[in-house]
């Protein structure tokens, strides 16, 4: 196996969104020690680790009423059960303690992401994107390589849309000795519609944020679109 081959198998064994993790603390409204909603937000958090591994995601309610808390959890790329569980326990403890009494919070951490609230959001699109150039040098040709990107991406989330786990990854030569590795994911409670509009709205924002760049990712608590160039 090439060494350049290799490095895209390595990349999508397991796609990191971003070195450092990306977290928002949701809304205003807080819980205090002992409430019946942080016993309800525990149990969640349990679940989704036990729930989500086997097939990289996991939603779930825990509580009554104003107690309820709802969440989701979701794995990208060819990880194993064990790393999935990893991600998201060191995902747990960060947003934990980065929102410790906050009824809502979502937080990307390596290759998962993590998100509650005290509202049901299930099957709606969170809107607000963040994204992370992660690699700073731009490409030889940037302007053609972020045409291409741009459009190869595009593809990728219409199959994304369509696929049974909502994620696909695929590769393109965009030289004689560089390939671009890429990947695309929703949440799986999502329908296929909203699912192709949640990357396409994360794909848009490639030219604003990250124009040429080497590699880069753009991403919701609904979807995230990554690539790096090998």
């Amino acid at each position: 196996m090439s060494l350049l081959l290799l490095t895209c198998v390595l990349f999508f064994h397991a796609v990191n969104v971003g070195a450092e993790p990306t977290h928002d603390c949701l809304g205003f409204k807080q819980f205090n020690s002992k409430d019946p909603y942080e016993t309800n937000l525990n149990e969640l958090m349990n679940y989704l680790m036990k729930e989500t591994p086997p097939t990289g995601f996991g939603l779930g309610s825990k509580g009554e009423g104003q107690d309820t808390t709802h969440g989701l959890a979701l794995c990208v790329g060819d990880i194993s059960p064990i790393n999935c569980m990893s991600c998201l326990t060191n995902a747990t403890n960060e947003i934990r303690s980065l929102c410790p009494k906050s009824k809502g919070a979502v937080i990307w951490h390596s290759f998962c992401l993590l998100k509650y609230s005290d509202e049901n959001f299930f099957g709606q699109i969170d809107m607000q994107i963040h994204s992370k150039i992660i690699d700073k040098e731009n490409a030889s040709d940037p302007i053609s390589f972020s045409q291409k990107t741009t459009s190869f991406l595009m593809q990728l989330a219409n199959n994304a849309s369509v696929a049974p786990k909502m994620q696909v990854k695929s590769s393109m030569r965009v030289g004689e000795s560089e390939v671009v590795g890429s990947i695309a994911a929703c949440t799986r409670d999502l329908s296929s519609v909203d699912c192709a509009k949640c990357l396409r709205n994360s794909i848009a924002e490639l030219p604003k944020c990250c124009a040429g760049k080497r590699a880069a990712s753009v991403y919701s608590a609904s979807c995230v679109t990554a690539y790096e160039t090998f």
